[in-house]
């Protein structure tokens, strides 16, 4: 399915590999992801959806937004390494985040 550029998602990624150096020091650096199961949440901008070896997201935007200084990256996650993509209408809500952040993924 094609996923229009600048469309909100929320991308479930195995934890593991978020949880790899490399990968970490991009979604966040500053400590171990944890959570209550092998899942991490990634609420981004898609960038693209199409490209074979994976999806391409923007990070940092909402951090962007409240402060300019704040840089935004191009991130590919790997097919392999997503579970599931959801796709929202507009910017996913505080509520939603909050949510995600109570059960460990913030």
């Amino acid at each position: 399915m094609k996923i229009d550029k600048g469309t909100s998602v929320a991308v479930v990624i195995n934890r593991h590999w978020a949880n790899l150096q490399g990968v970490r020091m991009f979604l966040r650096p500053e400590k171990d992801i944890g959570g209550a199961d092998e899942s991490h949440v990634v609420f981004a901008r898609m960038l693209d959806s199409e490209d074979r070896n994976g999806l391409w997201i923007e990070l940092n935007t909402a951090k962007h937004k409240e402060n300019s200084t704040v840089k935004r990256f191009s991130f590919l996650i790997p097919w392999s390494q997503i579970l599931s993509v959801v796709v929202g209408e507009d910017d996913f809500s505080p509520d939603i985040r909050d949510q995600a952040r109570k059960i460990g993924f913030g």
